[in-house]
């Protein structure tokens, strides 16, 4: 069996520059206990030797060959879609292949028969299948397929920033791209580019405006001399407030999606949150102790920053602001004497590239986009 895939990896070696390299970056081992023919993920092409015997040699090497695009795409190893199962995930890594691949010996799930526009990427396809899913996994209403085998496909993908670089570094340097298709070719060189992880964005921004109170007390011994003095214990005492763009432009569905974001914040230590919609004027501030799914909308005029810009610099309790929006105003001016933390979310990747410069003069840059 080990054979078989050492004679394709060698023929791609003289002819498919990326599908090589790719294959180079992971180890080929053996996988009996798995539902599928192949797998990857954790840095391993695994390799089930009961099921790859029934395959021709024709379809083994395009099974292989599905399994080395997606590493390419880097299906497993980032942009893993919050709340999708095994089975979504590799389902929608699917759609984006097959689209884009034609297969000529082995048959893969497609956008139409899950009734989806063509050409989505794979967190639309990932999330959309996961609302068919059935609720119970002893039924299948997503029609002919093996549920247990597509979960096994993705058994291994997780988050890994260490191999998602060294594949990026894997595809910049390839020279020829052989009979990739040219569609295909562009997404992967596309995926190189970093992409915003609004998560981590907006982790690194509470954690950097995260403030502590120190309260003294008798339950917590002193480090120094014990339960004779009093100890300290601290409580997380920051101030936050929101802004959200409530221009015409922002539909209802964006505000429920940036409004569900809050919950990580509250999360990790803010107790509440201070949120004032606004479009030309600012509207009233309302404070959230927790995240609002019922959301009223004001507004739905046109865009103006300054408004919010100037209620923050005339109150510097704030120990941060965030500001959702689409971005398309004129820039702010922020005042010189503004000390309070500023991050702009941007509404989609196309308006964080048109904004992304001149929103970074005055604090941090983020994306959301609809799931």
């Amino acid at each position: 069996m080990l054979d078989r895939i050492a004679k394709i990896a060698e023929r791609w070696f003289l002819s498919e520059e990326p599908l090589f390299a790719a294959f180079c970056t992971h180890r080929v081992s053996e996988n009996s206990e798995m539902n599928c023919p192949i797998r990857v993920g954790k840095g391993l092409i695994e390799v089930n030797p009961i099921q790859i015997n029934d395959l021709s040699d024709k379809a083994l090497e395009e099974r292989l060959r599905v399994e080395v695009i997606r590493i390419l795409l880097k299906h497993p190893y980032e942009r893993q879609p919050d709340g999708c199962s095994p089975v979504a995930r590799a389902l929608g890594s699917n759609c984006v292949i097959s689209e884009s691949y034609r297969l000529q010996h082995i048959k893969m799930k497609q956008p139409v028969d899950f009734a989806l526009p063509s050409k989505q990427h794979f967190e639309y396809y990932a999330r959309s299948i996961q609302k068919l899913l059935p609720k119970t996994p002893q039924s299948n209403q997503l029609g002919e397929g093996d549920s247990d085998g597509d979960a096994d496909l993705a058994a291994n993908w997780q988050q890994d920033e260490l191999m998602a670089a060294q594949m990026n570094e894997a595809i910049r340097n390839v020279k020829s791209w052989g009979s990739m298709p040219g569609h295909l070719m562009e997404m992967i060189i596309a995926s190189t580019k970093a992409r915003v992880d609004y998560r981590k964005i907006l982790a690194g921004f509470r954690a950097s405006i995260l403030s502590e109170k120190r309260k003294l007390t008798r339950m917590r011994p002193n480090r120094r001399f014990g339960f004779d003095a009093m100890g300290s214990r601290y409580d997380f005492c920051t101030r936050m407030i929101i802004g959200v763009d409530c221009s015409a432009s922002i539909s209802n569905r964006d505000l429920q999606n940036f409004y569900s974001t809050i919950n990580r914040f509250f999360k990790y230590g803010i107790k509440q949150i201070d949120v004032v919609q606004f479009d030309v004027k600012l509207g009233e501030v309302q404070t959230l102790s927790k995240a609002s799914e019922n959301v009223k909308v004001t507004g739905r005029g046109g865009t103006c920053f300054q408004p919010f810009i100037n209620f923050v610099a005339k109150h510097p309790e704030y120990d941060g602001a965030l500001i959702y929006t689409d971005g398309y105003a004129e820039p702010p001016k922020v005042p010189a004497s503004m000390r309070t933390p500023l991050c702009w979310v941007c509404r989609s990747e196309r308006e964080l590239n048109l904004h992304e410069s001149w929103m970074r003069h005055s604090g941090r840059v983020c994306v959301i986009e609809n799931p």
